[in-house]
């Protein structure tokens, strides 16, 4: 890639975004000069929120430079949550869990802390009483907002 890199995009992005209640989630570049960005925000992200960062983003890149192919969206449900400030969102969410070692823990967010987070897992029977775990960031290799339905 030439001139767009990532660092870039993130200076233009945070750019537009200052201000506001939104956040970058994350920032993907691909071969072929695709770019992702997945905006969140403390009160959601709307349509007109990423219209805007792709049209600012636009303005600012030169496609007879290099062309380039810009997608700009919201942090999707089912992604895996990447900073602290997206746990913090999610308080009172269900969670899908996986840790480094494989093991897969299920169960609503509680808390948030600055190196852990604790869930409340549902007994196996309805009549069975609820637990909390403590699970540290360290440990986390995969952490999901669970869609309930």
């Amino acid at each position: 890639m030439g001139y767009i890199n990532e660092q870039e995009i993130k200076r233009l992005t945070e750019e537009r975004i200052e201000g506001t209640d939104l956040f970058i989630g994350e920032v993907k570049m691909k071969s072929g000069n695709i770019i992702y960005v997945f905006l969140d925000g403390d009160k959601g992200v709307t349509v007109e929120d990423c219209i805007a960062v792709s049209r600012h983003i636009e303005s600012h890149l030169d496609r007879d430079r290099e062309d380039f192919e810009l997608h700009v969206s919201s942090f999707g449900l089912g992604q895996p949550l990447k900073l602290h400030r997206q746990y913090q969102n999610a308080i009172g969410r269900q969670f899908s869990i996986v840790t480094l070692e494989g093991v897969k823990h299920e169960g609503k967010l509680l808390q948030v802390f600055e190196n852990k987070i604790v869930i409340e897992k549902q007994g196996i029977k309805k009549k069975d009483p609820s637990t909390t775990e403590d699970i540290l960031f360290a440990e986390i290799k995969t952490a999901k907002i669970k869609a309930i339905f």
